[in-house]
């Protein structure tokens, strides 16, 4: 329960967080760590939403700490690790936290901010999946797992593109769609339109990838056990990309970017248990091999 609760609070925080990105919110309290010179400051709602984002990662944090002091119990070995690791990740987000809003939202900074946070989400995400003591704690890339591991970073980095042109103002430097500047391919006269050309070409990769996935599941029958996951994954793909195409649409509506993040860590979330499942299926394979010998 105390993984799940820490999961939803890390989702929530980094929705939250591009709800203050694209209600450009950001600077609603331009000191840190307090908020106007005051620990509860003026109402309005630009500083509120930068304030609640603040408070969001306080009692994120807080149940993060918590759940790692009990995997530091319950994991053996080089688990603990991992532990260790969100403590450390997370200290580094609270600090760039910090400085994005010191220095006045750099880019680069900003961008790193995002990476960082999806870093700490996907931490807890392991820890809620492998508790050390019903389910102990392990890595592998044998096999299938290796498969939806990759597929997991490539979704990383796509999100991490989409946090840069959001963040770079990247985002209508292609205004139109599916055409770009109303040519398929358009001059590439600055690095707005290279950025925001690149996420949209990912994006039709990962919708490929999410397709030919559903119908491997046809095909090879070690992947047939991942038939319902795998249409899942399309389905998400599909609304994902399509939410893409409202963003553009509506101008970066700011409920649609949130709206389009969500899925993209619907996605990885999706992604993780699949790779989760495989490294059990992988243990179970082994396990059977050893008994049988």
């Amino acid at each position: 329960m105390l993984g799940r609760i820490t999961v939803g609070l890390f989702f929530l925080l980094l929705v939250w967080g591009n709800l203050v990105a694209g209600l450009k919110a950001g600077l609603g309290c331009p000191d840190w760590p307090l908020c106007h010179g005051k620990v509860l400051p003026p109402f309005r709602l630009d500083i509120w939403m930068e304030f609640m984002h603040r408070v969001i990662a306080a009692v994120a944090t807080l149940f993060l700490l918590l759940l790692c002091r009990k995997r530091i119990r319950d994991y053996r070995g080089l688990a603990k690790a991992v532990p260790l690791a969100a403590i450390g990740v997370v200290a580094a987000e609270i600090a760039m936290g910090g400085l994005v809003v010191l220095l006045e939202l750099p880019v680069q900074l900003t961008t790193v901010h995002f990476m960082t946070g999806l870093i700490v989400f996907l931490l807890v995400f392991y820890m809620m999946s492998f508790d050390g003591v019903g389910e102990t704690a392990g890595f592998s890339l044998r096999h299938f797992a290796g498969l939806f591991f990759a597929m997991g970073i490539f979704v990383f980095f796509q999100a991490a593109l989409g946090a840069y042109v959001r963040h770079s103002q990247a985002g209508l430097a292609c205004p139109d769609f599916p055409t770009c500047m109303g040519e398929w391919i358009p001059p590439i006269y600055n690095w707005l339109v290279l950025v925001d050309l690149s996420h949209r070409v990912v994006a039709c990769f990962i919708v490929l990838t999410g397709a030919v996935l559903y119908a491997a599941t046809f095909l090879e029958a070690g992947l047939a056990k991942y038939r319902d996951t795998g249409l899942i994954f399309l389905a998400l793909c599909l609304a994902q990309f399509a939410v893409g195409v409202l963003v553009v649409r509506s101008g970066l509506s700011f409920m649609a970017t949130a709206i389009h993040l969500a899925l993209a860590l619907g996605i990885l979330s999706l992604l993780f248990q699949m790779w989760v499942r495989a490294v059990r299926d992988g243990r179970r394979t082994i396990h059977a091999e050893l008994h049988s010998k």
